[in-house]
């Protein structure tokens, strides 16, 4: 997403980045709809903590290790995945969407606790995926944090320009530069034109399980009142909204993790069903 980190894609897809912790988890992949998603998956008590990552972005990532030793450590059941295209899963990037990449994580989810209860943690992007996947899970769901959650971004952040709408036609992707990688983003034309269906903000969000969201003040990709229009249009009485003044987007620093950690940690203590 616009401003967003970004890293280069190699052969259309996005690369792996090496692991910078050593958790308890088993790698696992999923053939789902001819398409091989890679996994990561502690089993512990309930409930499952699944973590969604952000565009572009995949579950090696800083948040993603950091949860998922803290889960380890407590016992707790933990899932992170890789979207197709992404990480260690094979597919088009070119060819993912919200739709998709959130009935991916839907796939794994149920693969490894069919029927359970489920607690999501959405970083940016995987906020809208955790969002929509919260909608679908329903009373399975326990409780869903989001990390500068970015929903309908294809509306609030991308000003799609006539060039745009050429490049779309004529390789079926445009670039946006971005302010954490001079490679720009790629978006594609599968992407762009599912978006329209996964749109959240135009009306309640159906969701009635607790929910906070963690956003930073300093934050140059997804504007921090995002998350009190989130607030505003959910259905549970249960959101809280907590802004860190000096936080950016990543909000990797060990006192956001430590905060991080602390509002899944409540939702899950909280979790009585």
């Amino acid at each position: 997403m616009p401003g967003v980190r970004n890293r280069a894609l190699a052969g259309w897809r996005v690369a792996p980045r090496p692991a910078i912790a050593v958790t308890m988890e088993s790698p696992g992949f999923l053939d789902h709809g001819g398409t091989r998603l890679a996994y990561r998956h502690a089993p512990g008590a309930g409930p499952l903590l699944v973590f969604l990552p952000g565009y572009m972005s995949d579950m090696t990532g800083s948040k993603a290790e950091a949860l998922a030793a803290w889960a380890a450590a407590r016992g707790q059941a933990c899932l992170r995945l890789d979207y197709s295209g992404c990480g260690a899963s094979g597919g088009d990037f070119l060819a993912g969407s919200i739709g998709r990449w959130a009935d991916d994580a839907r796939a794994v989810i149920d693969h490894v606790a069919p029927g359970g209860r489920v607690l999501l943690v959405g970083s940016s992007m995987g906020g809208w995926i955790a969002l929509r996947l919260g909608l679908a899970l329903g009373d399975r769901l326990a409780g869903l944090v989001g990390i500068a959650a970015a929903p309908d971004f294809t509306e609030w952040g991308l000003a799609i320009t006539n060039a745009d709408r050429a490049a779309l036609a004529a390789q079926g992707w445009f670039v946006r530069p971005s302010d954490y990688d001079p490679a720009g983003y790629r978006y594609s034309a599968a992407f762009i034109a599912d978006a329209p269906a996964q749109l959240l903000l135009t009306a309640p969000i159906a969701i009635t399980a607790p929910v906070r969201l963690l956003h930073g003040q300093a934050d140059d990709a997804v504007p921090w009142r995002l998350s009190l229009d989130i607030a505003d249009r959910l259905c549970s009485g249960d959101v809280q909204v907590v802004l860190v003044k000096a936080g950016d987007h990543r909000l990797s620093r060990p006192g956001d993790l430590a905060l991080l950690q602390a509002a899944v940690a409540g939702l899950i203590d909280g979790d009585v069903s």
